[in-house]
């Protein structure tokens, strides 16, 4: 399952795309193409957008500004199948393409597909990016608001751990036992705090009201994505 953005013109009521999202449990926010601000309010943390559109030509710079936006990826489903209409939106950022009429169960199918595949790249193999923190795991570098952010070898790791895990509860030990590679070590809780600490010197803007690394008291801590 995953989040949905459905960014669609008011003219599209016949499609029952949505339909099929709610039985298959995708949470699903809608937002009409002219209101910028909703759409932009709506687009932290989804696993995908859809664009519901009846003239694909409307379109072509939301689906641009959408793409500087997010890697999320980004799916057309419009009546148009003007070649050069379909071009046009790929060159916009658009990942995939398709026309009506379409199988409810088979596009559910390739929706999830997409999800699959934006997860899989983002939160192990490729990079992280919400409200301003952008985690390069190849390259080991991490961003906070366009500014690259120096982190030791351990405070990077410890902060990939988390966001690969986010929003889950991992436990002090777990975290140690993952990222020094020991276990049964004596006084491993005193060392997480310490990194943690330095960690959020270093990406919070306030760190007495963190909005990446949440403190689970008693336990350890998690990655609010």
């Amino acid at each position: 399952m995953g989040d949905v953005l459905i960014l669609q013109d008011l003219e599209w009521i016949n499609c029952h795309l949505t339909d099929y999202l709610q039985i298959g449990g995708y949470r699903i926010t809608e937002v009409n193409i002219d209101d910028i601000k909703a759409f932009e309010e709506n687009l932290i943390n989804k696993d995908i957008v859809l664009m519901l559109c009846e003239n694909a030509s409307l379109f072509f710079e939301r689906c641009n500004e959408i793409r500087h936006s997010t890697e999320a990826p980004i799916m057309v489903i419009s009546k148009s199948d003007d070649e050069w209409t379909k071009v046009k939106m790929f060159r916009s950022g658009a990942d995939d393409y398709i026309t009506e009429p379409f199988q409810g169960m088979a596009l559910i199918a390739r929706i999830q597909a997409r999800i699959d595949q934006f997860q899989r790249l983002t939160r192990f193999w490729g990079y992280i990016k919400t409200r301003g923190l952008v985690i390069e795991a190849f390259n080991r570098r991490v961003f906070v608001d366009e500014v690259e952010i120096n982190l030791t070898i351990k405070e990077f790791d410890i902060l990939l751990y988390l966001a690969q895990r986010a929003n889950r509860v991992v436990t002090r030990k777990e975290l140690y036992d993952a990222v020094w590679s020991q276990r049964g070590v004596e006084g491993y809780t005193e060392a997480i705090t310490t990194y943690v600490m330095r960690l959020r010197q270093k990406i919070e803007e306030d760190q007495d009201n963190p909005r990446y690394i949440e403190t689970i008291w008693g336990i350890g801590y998690r990655f609010v994505l």
